[in-house]
């Protein structure tokens, strides 16, 4: 048998020496790959467990409806677009995941419940919404529609089925409203009243002893009231039936069409702010006016919505850290 030439056996252990470099060198690229693949791997995870992951959480739930944290934050970007309020970052924007949280169940209610005053929207009710906020024709062609959808879509930041789904509440909210006007009586009982607001409860508590000594209220009321003489500060309430005063909070409006004529109240306190209120007159049957009847109506749909607390499957999970996730994301 032939022996192998020299330069053919060398050559043969340069190529075997030369695929064990390559093989060492594939080794550790291949090495430092994967560990950039693993670093990468660890570090998406995380992004997921902290940036993707809370956005999705289940935050309110109105029997089969879900509302994530995700949705809430773009509701609240929706809001403070819309809502000057909310431009600046203060205090009244530390409210507003809870404001919105609020919408959103009043939403979630009226998608689930109002099926049971025989009021619903169908899909081409919400297709002409979006048709009039785009001022567009209704025979307009399909393209265009589908554009313009996606235009307020874009518009409003939601998604779309989230942006549908407001559409579609907001025809509700209408329709719920225009029932109860529509149930309206035709009288019912109404008061005359008048109020001091002060955010001082010792001054408050010297103006209701100055009062039951008999002291002339317009006097009372220019030393300690808020807004002495009208405005929301104090001043008078005209007829008006229960619910009807967006300036008196419900304890007050209560207590004047439970007291008797001329009664003061005692000190009412809500929040930060003390009132002290005094019936001046009540007729327990007394005509609604055509002016009124969008406050009954009003009132009407508040307690049926309330009412629904009992009624539906309702879950909220909106945490102090959910609160602060939230803001983040829009400020």
């Amino acid at each position: 048998m032939a022996k192998a030439k020299p330069q053919v056996a060398h050559r043969r252990r340069g190529l075997r020496e030369l695929d064990t470099e390559q093989w060492n060198r594939i080794f550790i690229i291949g090495g430092v790959v994967a560990v950039i693949l693993i670093a990468l791997g660890v570090i998406g995870y995380g992004w997921y467990q902290t940036q993707i992951k809370p956005l999705g959480k289940t935050v309110l739930r109105v029997e089969d409806a879900k509302f994530s944290l995700g949705h809430l934050v773009r509701r609240m970007e929706l809001e403070r677009q819309e809502n000057p309020t909310f431009a600046q970052v203060d205090q009244g924007l530390l409210q507003l995941p809870d404001i919105v949280l609020n919408q959103l169940e009043i939403e979630g209610k009226l998608l689930t419940a109002a099926d049971e005053l025989n009021i619903t929207v169908t899909d081409e009710e919400v297709a002409n919404k979006i048709k009039e906020q785009g001022n567009l024709a209704e025979d307009v062609e399909a393209s265009a529609f589908a554009t313009e959808f996606r235009r307020q879509v874009q518009e409003s930041g939601l998604k779309e089925s989230e942006y549908r789904q407001k559409l579609k509440a907001e025809l509700l909210q209408e329709k719920v409203n225009n029932y109860f006007i529509f149930l309206a009586p035709k009288a019912e009982p109404q008061v005359r009243g008048r109020w001091i607001i002060s955010d001082d409860q010792q001054k408050t508590e010297d103006a209701l002893e100055r009062l039951n000594a008999g002291e002339d209220w317009d006097t009372v009321s220019a030393d300690v009231s808020l807004a002495a003489g009208g405005g929301p500060g104090g001043g008078e309430l005209d007829w008006t039936p229960r619910g009807g005063s967006v300036f008196l909070p419900r304890d007050a409006q209560d207590f004047l069409f439970e007291a008797e004529k001329g009664e003061l109240s005692g000190i009412i306190e809500t929040g930060s702010l003390f009132y002290i209120v005094q019936l001046l007159d009540r007729d327990d049957e007394r005509p609604i006016t055509d002016q009124q009847k969008p406050i009954v109506g009003g009132r009407e749909v508040f307690e049926w919505l309330d009412s629904l607390n009992t009624k539906l499957d309702i879950k909220r999970d909106f945490t102090d850290d959910d609160t602060a996730r939230a803001l983040d994301e829009i400020i």
